[in-house]
């Protein structure tokens, strides 16, 4: 984990004790009004520390997201918790959150920040899978069995298991979990992968992704609305959010055609890059199949300005898990594009469609499978709506577990 160098990162005096982002209006901050009543947790006579481990620093809107509404979630149970994230760009992740940071790649500041904390927290989001290469996994792992030699206590917060594909990558992730004090996932299908390759020590508790904790109620809307007009925006708008993924580009034709049918009906049209800036340029690269002009955002915005966006979508076809993430906590009905498992079982979760297999996705199957989710837009948005209403809060159960570990020292080294 030896790599830049960069020095730690400590965060800048704030009147927000709860680390908010620009863009929630002030004195009614996200944590204030979850769903969870604060006034059951008496707050700690000590401060605790904690430490959080994650894709966090790398311009990913959705990580992002997790981060800061974990943030939001422990600070609303535990106002005065002290947070150390290892981020890819400790000084930007800092200052925007009101948070220490560190280096993920220097293990002197890794191990110096878990040292001084009562907890090192690994999640949220996908950590422990190898589609994208055994690099990452190894690196999530290792913070892990770091923590636990130096005698911390690790809790796997909210996070989606797998896909874990090779066989070593099963046993060693199966080895290492068992090695921990608490896990909480995000869905189901992580739990049944749990069991599959061993994990039996650690309780183990399904709650929901971070993200579904957002109150939208307290958005200040006005820098979306803003960016809204300058993009000429207006009418019904059609979000679309896709990725670079392997094979994916197979399925760029079908949806500039479906994109072009939005625009000829009527609809206008808004590519949402979530990660930058790879995701601009598969934007890019679908918009330029189009006949017809469709919008793309192309600066990497805050959470709350992303957010204000998608609230003003009346549909949202994405390949992103956090963008139909936020589309359903803002109440948008979707078509998921499954690149990934994680996907496919968001869309059953808030019951939205999704195509069969995004690798065989084809003009027609495309066609048919948008005008059946349009015709029925009016009943998706009432039920992604009620599900949203129904996970939020679940989504806080994994800070309330955390807290409460913490409070009763029922988690030792």
């Amino acid at each position: 984990m030896a790599g830049v160098d960069v020095q730690a990162a400590r965060a800048t005096p704030s009147d927000d004790k709860n680390g908010s982002q620009a863009g929630f209006k002030s004195g009614t901050g996200v944590a204030s009004s979850y769903g969870f009543p604060t006034s059951d947790f008496r707050p700690p006579t000590s401060v605790f520390r904690v430490v959080i481990s994650g894709y966090y620093g790398f311009q990913n809107a959705g990580d992002e997201a997790v981060l800061y509404s974990m943030i939001q979630a422990l600070r609303s149970f535990v106002p005065g918790l002290e947070i150390t994230v290892l981020s890819h760009c400790p000084e930007q992740t800092a200052a925007s959150l009101n948070v220490n940071a560190v280096n993920r790649w220097r293990l002197t500041a890794i191990t110096g920040a878990m040292r001084r904390a009562d907890l090192v927290l690994s999640g949220g989001g996908s950590l422990f899978q190898d589609v994208t290469g055994p690099e990452s996994l190894l690196y999530y792992l290792g913070v892990v069995v770091l923590a636990r030699l130096l005698r911390k206590p690790v809790v796997v917060y909210a996070q989606g298991l797998g896909p874990l594909k090779r066989p070593w990558s099963r046993w060693l992730a199966g080895r290492v979990l068992n090695k921990v004090q608490l896990i909480t996932l995000r869905d189901s299908e992580s739990r049944q992968l749990l069991e599959e390759i061993g994990v039996r020590r650690p309780p183990v508790y399904v709650t929901a992704d971070p993200v579904l904790g957002l109150e939208p109620e307290n958005l200040d809307l006005r820098p979306a609305q803003k960016k809204w007009q300058e993009m000429g925006l207006k009418g019904q708008v059609a979000g679309i959010s896709v990725r670079s993924w392997p094979g994916a580009g197979n399925c760029w034709p079908a949806l500039a055609r479906v994109a072009d049918d939005l625009v000829t009906s009527g609809w206008q049209v808004l590519f949402l890059p979530f990660h930058f800036p790879a995701d601009v340029d598969a934007c890019r690269q679908v918009a330029r199949l189009m006949h017809q002009p469709a919008a793309i955002l192309r600066e990497n915005l805050d959470l709350a300005t992303i957010m204000g966006l998608m609230s003003q979508l009346q549909f949202l076809i994405g390949m992103r898990l956090h963008a139909l993430i936020l589309a359903a906590v803002m109440g948008v009905p979707f078509l998921a594009l499954p690149y990934d498992p994680k996907v496919a079982a968001f869309a059953r979760l808030v019951e939205q469609p999704a195509v069969g297999s995004l690798a065989g996705v084809t003009c027609m199957s495309l066609t048919a499978a948008v005008q059946e989710a349009l015709a029925r837009r009016e009943e998706h948005g009432q039920r992604v709506r009620a599900a949203a209403a129904e996970l939020r809060p679940r989504a806080l159960d994994t800070a309330r577990l955390v807290v409460e570990y913490l409070r009763k020292g029922a988690i030792g080294g």
